[in-house]
Order: structure tokens, then C-alpha cells, then sequence
């Protein structure tokens, strides 16, 4: 406790009195002690109440300030909140959209397999359709092959009664003798009994054991029989007969025998005569994969190459021959002139493209396809047709110009059993063995055993129809389509560049292009 100053005049009342009787004060120090006091006391009171004051406004602050924190936690809670749910949101619509990406991805699987096994079952329905094809020529070549024995055990009877009796032979007309009987008849060896003996090996064939070939290599195939069309009868022996066939064979003879002059008509269809003897080669395949629209691109850019002026007719929907070229689009119907550079020499190519589902019916005085063939081939040296894959349609209307048919093949099984089938067609619609297809390898690898094999087997089974060379794999020919372009143009050094050039060497050899053939064409007075 402080000690208090003697000198000094205590607070309290007792005190006061005391020490104002020991000092000698008067009263009127004693009371201006006493307001001083309460002077003191006032102001005391008043500091404490105003520091009572401050601490009630610093306990408001306070409470002020603890309530704004709390908004302000409560708020960032919310905010917080908020966040998750938005975050949350996102990922279900993320969530969402990937299962819709994946339910849309499934669906559009099952419908690539749905489309897969409809196209499988059309080339099935396709190859029974075949069969029965070639089960009924068949048929019909065993009655041919029946008729022409008894024809000639008839005749041998005839032959052996002349000899014993000096009876006058009698031939059997020409009625009896199929159309596909131009080659010798094979007759067993009945004296032996025994078979005719096979066929030597080719020379030149591979002499490698068949032991080591697959099962399905080293079967025989046998050549499907030739379709045999109504037999031909002889024309009567009289005088309108003899007129027929001299007015046949002498245009000259017509106007005298027929008294009038060459009609205005017949000049009239020269124009569609002569267009017909454009030559036509049309490129076939019984199955997509074989790379027959990138032959028939890159053939007919090597013509080019060779100054011939090509028109390209292309039968297949959505077909890429215009992108090859360094087209856009497809236009149907429409004649299309593709240049070369103006630094090249090259000839330009014509392309028309038909829509398959617009042709119409096929028998009628103007089909559309070759019609529209016709028309647009005036000035070109010849036409090479794309045919659709596997469509007996478009090559039942193809075969009315009388083409030149080329079967690219790529050297697996499915190449080697569909041969059987490509011939029975083409010989129903052609009438004859001169008129079937050559095959060409496409895609072929000489460093592949498969591939040497699957090429003895086609050489064995086609002869010379199966072309000497063969168009060798190179990934350069997709790398051109890429680049709009074929591979003459992208890469005309590689290796396939060069098997191209020999394709078009040997369509000009076997097929002369119009331009450089004027036998049979007669002049005419204008």
C-alpha cells in the first residue's frame, strides 16, 4: 500500500478532520480540500464510465465483427458448396456424354456388322446363284456331250455298214453339234481300256514338291463347261436363201438386189456403228478388296501417258475414281475432261460416272448404260468401265458392247475358288470360250511362298488368261489416292509404276485402241 505524503490532505472525511486539527488548517482549506476531492471523484467516475463506455462499444465492435465473420464463413460455405455441385454437375454431364459416346459407338458397331454380314449374305446368295448356274450348264453340256456320242456311234455304225455292204453314207446335219464342240471331241481309248492319259506339266512350272503346299492348293479345279447357245440350222437351198446370203456378204450386191439405193436411215446410224467399235475393256470383280479401282485409274493414266485419249465409265455408287484425278466430288451423268500440266505431253482422260440406281430396265431399244457409253465415246481411242462389284446387272448390259473383260486378283484362297464361278457367269452372257476373262495379279509379294503358290495353282488352272506378269504390293498406290493423284504421277519410278506400264503395253497389244485400226471400215459418199 502507497504511503501517503504527510504534506498532502487525505481523501477521506475522518482523516481530513484529523489532519486539519494537527496542521492548524482553517475550514476554508478543509472545504477547498473537499471540492478538490470531489473535483478528483468526478472525474474519476467520469474516466471510468467513459472506459466503460469504450468497452461496451469495443464489446458491440466485437459482437459486430465476430456476426460479419460468420456471414462472411457462412457465405464462403455456401460458395463452397455451391463449387461442388457445379463440380459435380459437370462431371455427370461428362459422365453422360461419354456413355452416350459409347452407347453411339456400340451402335454404330452393330450397325457396321449388321452391314458386314448383309453384304456377306449377298455374295453367298451371289455364289449360289453361281452354282446353280453351273450346276444347270452342266446339265445341259452332259445332254450335249450325249446327243454328240450318239451322233458318233451313228455315224461309226454308218461308216462300218458302208464297209460291209457299199451303203452310201449318210451325214447327220449340222443341228446335232453343239456350239462349244469347235475344239476335238476327246474320246476314251477303248482298246486299252483305260482313260486318255493327263496332261504334261507346262514347262517352265515349278517343280517343287505339292506336299508342302496347303490342302487347298493342291486340289485340281476343274474349268467350268462353256454355256452351249441354240444350235445354228443350215438355210434352205433356194433362190431367196442364195439372195440372203450374197446381200450378207456384198454390201455392193445390196442396191442392185434390193432396187434402191442406200436409205437415208442407214447413214444415219453410223455415227452410233462407229462409236460401237470403240474398244471396250471392262474390269471385273467378284469381291471388293482386289484394288479394281485403283487398276483401272492408274491404267488408264498410262494410256495417257502412251497418247491415247481414254474415256473412264465408272458403275459404282460412291465410287473413287474422280478423287484420283484430283476431283472433289462426284457427278453422275456428266461428262468430265481431267488435263494433264501444260508442260506435259500426256493425253487427257474423260470420265463419266452412272448412278446404278437410275438406269432403268435392262432390255429396251435405249438402255442407259451403253447408250450413255456410246455417246460419250465419239473421239476417244477407247472406254475402260469400273463395273460394280459383284453386280450381274451392270455386266449383263456391259456385254452387249462386246468388252474385253480383265479380273484383278489378289493372290489368297478366296481368289483361287472364285475363278470356277467368274467363268460360269461370263460364260453364260458371252457364248463362247474366246470371249472369257483375263485375270491379272494385283497385290503380289514374290518373296511370300503363299504367293508363288496361289500363282502356280492360277497358271495351272487359267493358261494363258492369267497374265505373265503380275502388279507387285507397294504402299505408294494408297499414299497416291491420298494425294489425289495415281501412282504414275506420285511415285513414276517405283516398281509398280513399272508393272503398270507393262498392263498398258499389253491392253495395247491385245485391245488396238480406235484411232489405229481401219479394217472393216468402209468408205462412204457424203
Amino acid at each position: 500500500m502507497t504511503q501517503q505524503n504527510s504534506n498532502e490532505p487525505p481523501e477521506d472525511v475522518a482523516s481530513l478532520y484529523s489532519w486539519a486539527n494537527l496542521h492548524g488548517a482553517k475550514y476554508r482549506d478543509f472545504s477547498a480540500s473537499r471540492a478538490l476531492n470531489r473535483e478528483r471523484t468526478r472525474v474519476r467516475v467520469q474516466e471510468e464510465a467513459e472506459q466503460e463506455h469504450q468497452l461496451a462499444i469495443q464489446k458491440v465492435e466485437a459482437a459486430e465483427a465476430a456476426q460479419a465473420r460468420e456471414s462472411a464463413e457462412a457465405a464462403f460455405r455456401s460458395a463452397e458448396q455451391a463449387h461442388q455441385a457445379e463440380v459435380a454437375a459437370q462431371m455427370s454431364a461428362h459422365e453422360a456424354a461419354a456413355s452416350a459416346q459409347r452407347l453411339a459407338q456400340e451402335r454404330a458397331r452393330q450397325a457396321d456388322e449388321a452391314a458386314q454380314r448383309a453384304a456377306f449374305e449377298q455374295k453367298r446368295i451371289a455364289g449360289e446363284d453361281f452354282s446353280r448356274r453351273t450346276a444347270e450348264e452342266r446339265s445341259r453340256m452332259a445332254a450335249d456331250e450325249a446327243s454328240t456320242a450318239q451322233a458318233l456311234a451313228a455315224t461309226m455304225a454308218r461308216s462300218a455298214q458302208q464297209r460291209a455292204g457299199n451303203v452310201q453314207p449318210s451325214y447327220p446335219t449340222a443341228s446335232w453339234i453343239p456350239s462349244h464342240a469347235t475344239q476335238p471331241v476327246s474320246i476314251p481309248d477303248t482298246r486299252q481300256g483305260m482313260p486318255a492319259p493327263a496332261s504334261a506339266a507346262r514347262p517352265g512350272q515349278d517343280s517343287r514338291d505339292n506336299s508342302t503346299r496347303p490342302a487347298w492348293l493342291t486340289q485340281r479345279f476343274e474349268s467350268a463347261p462353256a454355256a452351249a447357245p441354240a444350235p445354228v440350222q443350215s438355210p434352205e437351198d433356194t433362190i431367196q436363201g442364195s439372195r440372203d446370203r450374197i446381200t450378207a456378204r456384198w454390201f455392193a450386191l445390196k442396191s442392185v438386189l434390193d432396187g434402191s439405193p442406200e436409205s437415208p436411215a442407214a447413214s444415219a446410224t453410223e455415227p452410233a456403228q462407229s462409236a460401237s467399235r470403240v474398244p471396250v475393256l471392262a474390269i471385273f470383280s467378284l469381291s471388293g478388296g482386289v484394288g479394281k479401282t485403283s487398276l483401272t485409274a492408274t491404267l488408264a493414266r498410262a494410256l495417257s501417258a502412251r497418247g491415247e485419249r481414254v474415256l473412264i465409265a465408272e458403275t459404282a455408287s460412291f465410287g473413287l475414281l474422280p478423287f484420283f484425278f484430283g476431283a472433289h466430288d462426284q457427278r453422275y451423268g456428266q461428262l468430265r475432261t481431267f488435263s494433264p500440266p501444260s508442260s506435259s505431253s500426256d493425253a487427257p482422260i474423260q470420265m463419266v460416272s452412272f448412278d446404278p440406281g437410275a438406269l432403268g430396265p435392262e432390255e429396251g431399244p435405249q438402255e442407259a448404260l451403253q447408250s450413255g457409253i456410246s455417246r460419250n465415246s465419239q473421239n476417244v481411242s477407247r472406254v475402260i468401265v469400273d463395273v460394280a462389284t459383284a453386280s450381274a446387272s451392270i455386266t449383263r448390259r456391259l456385254m452387249k458392247l462386246s468388252p474385253r473383260v480383265l479380273v484383278p486378283v489378289i493372290p489368297d484362297m478366296s481368289s483361287v475358288v472364285s475363278v470356277n464361278s467368274i467363268d460360269s457367269f461370263f460364260e453364260q452372257y458371252s457364248g463362247g470360250s474366246n470371249k472369257l476373262p483375263y485375270y491379272v495379279l494385283n497385290q503380289f509379294d514374290p518373296s511370300l511362298p503363299l504367293h508363288l503358290d496361289v500363282r502356280e495353282v492360277l497358271r495351272e488352272k487359267l493358261g494363258d488368261r492369267l497374265l505373265g506378269f503380275a502388279l507387285r504390293r507397294s504402299p505408294a498406290v494408297s499414299e497416291a489416292l491420298a494425294e489425289g493423284m495415281t501412282v504414275m504421277d506420285y511415285a513414276p519410278g517405283s516398281g509398280v509404276a513399272e508393272d503398270f506400264g507393262g498392263l498398258a503395253s499389253w491392253v495395247k497389244s491385245t485391245l488396238a485402241p480406235a484411232h489405229s485400226s481401219f479394217r472393216g471400215v468402209r468408205w462412204s459418199e457424203r
